[in-house]
């Protein structure tokens, strides 16, 4: 299936490149049926959720409990096969979804249209019991800093990309039972969620059921708020994203970064990431933003190149370290990365490079991408959608759509 003709791809560097990648991951992923095992399998078996515990009660008495799974994660990453399964993920499901939707809405061609189509009953499936109207969770039990999450606990890191997914098929279709789904999600997020307000600003848990302030949770939450209190002209909705906007902008550094929560100060890059192109698309949603949003977004925009991208133009994972960390590159920061930078027209040249890379040393020749890049172990690797083969495919849609965008409108560059 060609997305675009052969002399429209010389054109573009990027094009081509974003172009192979795709149909090769579409290729695994209809063998794969999305379904997949998850870096996460090893922290949520029995020992897993043990061993973080302790260590998050105290780091050096949980040290020696963590550090052989780690070591087996990275030499021997298919051990978990012995004690998981594979599994559908609803942020996978959304995420390549909305890939197929950019890809149809860059060329045209219904069969991509077809595709994304077929993942919303299941998607619909996996919505979380725990939701009083509709959302979704991990499909994994976790260890927080605060305590268990059961499985299927809904947050909004999850949900929005099904909610962005039904925004787009509405888009796309006009058929309403999306924006039936929509007023759903919007009422879940508006209402189940433990949340604080101080003044004009207003935060909320990570989950349905814990306490934590994690920035980048509240920054999909204020999305989909404001989305949805414009869509539905619903001013409850508008306010309260609102006000998280104001706590979000609070919570930014003089230097411009975001530390991870309330609880946790490290800094990392694809969190970053969420951040920034969350305010990105609420600034273009608002008919009258802030001047304080766009400062916002430029001072993350010059935070993360100066400190999350690397002396060869590449993402890391962080400039604040939670822990000793042994990886030298991770897909998601690459996924994240190319997202960000296709969204704001960002570091173009730079972009090419980071893109090259990820073809080059993360994508394997079935079509998956690698996890993470040690600079000690070349190591083989288990595929995981959730970490971060949906959130890649995602954003080399994103990019083929800017490109042929491009092509269409010479006059830009």
């Amino acid at each position: 299936m060609e997305i675009v003709t052969k002399k429209e791809e010389k054109q573009s560097t990027l094009l081509a490149a974003g172009i192979r990648m795709c149909r090769s991951f579409q290729q695994w992923i209809d063998r794969e049926e999305l379904k997949s095992y998850d870096w996460w399998d090893i922290w949520s078996c029995r020992y897993g959720l043990w061993a973080k515990k302790l260590y998050y009660k105290n780091k050096l008495a949980g040290a020696p409990a963590v550090l052989p799974m780690i070591v087996m994660d990275i030499f021997w990453p298919s051990f978990r096969r012995f004690f998981a399964t594979k599994k559908m993920y609803p942020i996978g499901h959304a995420q390549v979804g909305l890939g197929y939707l950019n890809l149809y809405n860059a060329t045209g061609d219904k069969n991509y249209l077809d595709r994304a189509l077929k993942l919303v009953d299941p998607l619909l499936q996996m919505a979380s019991p725990r939701a009083k109207d509709l959302g979704w969770g991990m499909k994994h039990e976790w260890m927080t800093v605060q305590g268990l999450v059961p499985a299927d606990t809904p947050c909004n890191t999850q949900t929005a990309y099904a909610y962005e997914f039904f925004v787009a098929l509405y888009s796309i279709t006009g058929n309403e039972a999306y924006l039936d789904l929509l007023h759903k999600i919007a009422k879940h997020v508006a209402q189940d969620f433990p949340e604080w307000r101080t003044g004009d600003m207003l935060v909320s848990s990570y989950s349905t059921i814990d306490e934590r302030r994690v920035i980048n949770a509240n920054a999909y939450r204020m999305y989909m708020l404001i989305d949805a209190g414009l869509r539905f002209n619903n001013p409850v909705y508008t306010e309260k994203g609102i006000a998280t906007l104001n706590y979000i902008l609070s919570m930014q550094s003089e230097d411009g970064s975001w530390v991870y929560s309330e609880d946790q100060d490290f800094i990392d890059g694809f969190h970053t990431c969420f951040v920034l192109k969350n305010l990105f698309k609420v600034n273009q949603m608002l008919k009258n933003p802030s001047p304080a949003i766009a400062r916002a977004i430029h001072s993350g925009l010059e935070y993360y190149c100066n400190h999350l991208i690397d002396k060869h133009g590449l993402p890391v994972p962080f400039s604040v370290k939670p822990r000793l960390v042994l990886y030298k590159y991770d897909v998601y920061d690459f996924a994240e990365c190319i997202s960000l930078f296709t969204l704001t027209g960002s570091r173009r040249k730079q972009l090419a490079g980071i893109v090259q890379f990820a073809e080059r040393k993360f994508q394997q020749k079935e079509g998956w991408f690698l996890f993470r890049l040690f600079s000690f172990w070349k190591s083989k690797g288990v595929p995981y959608i959730r970490s971060a083969n949906s959130a890649m495919f995602l954003a080399l849609t994103e990019l083929i759509k800017s490109e042929i965008s491009r092509i269409d409108q010479p006059s830009a560059e």
